[in-house]
């Protein structure tokens, strides 16, 4: 078989090969319809969807898949390298651009444990009990990899956000590596629109970080709650964007790219409705050794509405704090227009368009947006890194006029 082409290195059908359609929209799954048929009971009708686009094979998990591995690592979409293996259900599907020897086929196919969404509902079995120097009170949310909840600190005797990862998260040796990381460079970082991270550890099989309690919604819930048509004007957006901004260069200041900018990460507390950017963790430290990010290969974790362009290559490309300032212009547009810029009906399609689609510019929705509050909000949309704005403190340093301008700040 000519090579690229898929080979079958564990599960029931092993050494079987599918060759590499070029296009896109190929479905894997167990359905007699799909591209590619792969007869095990845990692999869904269609699983994950295969494109191959100018000689670049890309893999995207479809909606409840329950899940689609890359190298061991549960991804939305990924790029394929040679040698690359493919997960779903109890088959393993090796990635071929060349040949390689049985020997090298088989290695690496029992990867690590995938995420399992029920091991996150067990969490909630804390609630009550005493979990290391916490007093568990209720579950605030439910996460991607994890369960947030209230607790008391007994030793402080103050209430926090009691942050624990499911068991599976532990076990990933780059997930731990990253974690632990990113929350000891985090924790001297104070700034007043940066949710505090008191502390962190690994209690038995669990990590958990302990964080600022802010008692109010998130920036996610307020959006949905009044709706694209009740929208306030653009000064709502310049606030909000500004005081991230402010946030950013705090954490970049530590050495920690957030990685997860987005309506769900951002907290507007009741009592003064002060802007607060939590959710970090996703956030990685970069290493200064390298100068590059600790990336786990093959990684799409997070809301994919406000994902820069390289964070869908899945790990296969340098991530740094122009993601983020990438994703904070997205928060800017969906705050402006009611919308994300770049929104698809699944995932895959959501992933296109942030590589390939220019969104309208939010003037066609709010007419008095300011032409250089546009401007910037466009300029932090631009999908070359190196088009962006360059830091967060640059940022700050150009909307600052503005608002001033505009009456907003003081002179």
């Amino acid at each position: 078989m000519d090579f690229p082409y898929f080979v079958v290195v564990g599960g029931d059908y092993k050494d079987r090969k599918f060759p590499v359609h070029p296009g896109s929209g190929h479905l894997l799954g167990r359905h007699s319809e799909a591209s590619y048929v792969v007869h095990d009971p845990n692999v869904s009708r269609f699983h994950c969807m295969i494109n191959n686009e100018d000689g670049t094979v890309t893999v995207f998990d479809q909606p409840g898949s329950g899940g689609t591995l890359v190298n061991g690592n549960a991804v939305s979409c990924s790029e394929l390298g040679h040698g690359d293996i493919l997960q779903i259900g109890d088959t393993a599907i090796r990635f071929l651009t060349r040949p390689m020897t049985d020997e090298e086929l088989t290695r690496g196919v029992a990867g690590p444990t995938e995420y399992a969404p029920g091991e996150i509902d067990q969490l909630a079995e804390l609630v009550g009990a005493e979990f290391t120097h916490f007093h568990v009170e209720k579950v605030l949310a439910r996460g991607a990899v994890g369960m947030v909840f209230r607790a008391i600190d007994t030793i402080e005797n103050v209430p926090v956000a009691l942050k624990v990862m499911q068991p599976a998260f532990a076990k990933h040796d780059e997930d731990r590596r990253r974690f632990i990381g990113a929350m000891k460079a985090i924790m001297p970082a104070s700034h007043p629109n940066l949710v505090r991270v008191y502390g962190a550890g690994k209690t038995g099989p669990l990590l958990w970080s302990a964080m600022e309690l802010v008692e109010g919604e998130s920036l996610a819930a307020i959006i949905k709650r009044i709706g694209s048509a009740g929208m306030p004007d653009w000064r709502y957006a310049f606030r909000i964007g500004l005081r991230l901004a402010r946030a950013l260069t705090c954490t970049y200041d530590h050495g920690v790219v957030h990685r997860n900018v987005c309506p769900a990460s951002i907290l507007i507390r009741a009592a003064d409705k002060e802007v607060k950017l939590g959710g970090l963790m996703l956030a990685k430290a970069t290493d200064p050794a390298s100068d590059r990010l600790a990336t786990r290969p093959c990684e799409l974790l997070g809301d994919v509405d406000y994902m820069s362009p390289e964070r869908t290559a899945g790990g296969t490309v340098l991530v740094d704090h122009r993601s983020d300032l990438f994703s904070l212009g997205a928060v800017f547009y969906v705050l402006l227009t009611g919308r994300p810029p770049f929104h698809g009906e699944i995932p895959a399609e959501t992933v296109i368009r942030i590589r390939t689609e220019y969104p309208p510019l939010p003037r066609e929705t709010q007419a008095n947006v300011p032409p250089a509050f546009e401007e910037v909000v466009m300029r932090l949309l631009a999908k070359h890194p190196s088009d962006r704005i360059h830091t967060a403190e640059e940022l700050v340093e150009e909307l600052e006029p503005i608002g001033r301008n505009a009456g907003l700040l003081k002179v």
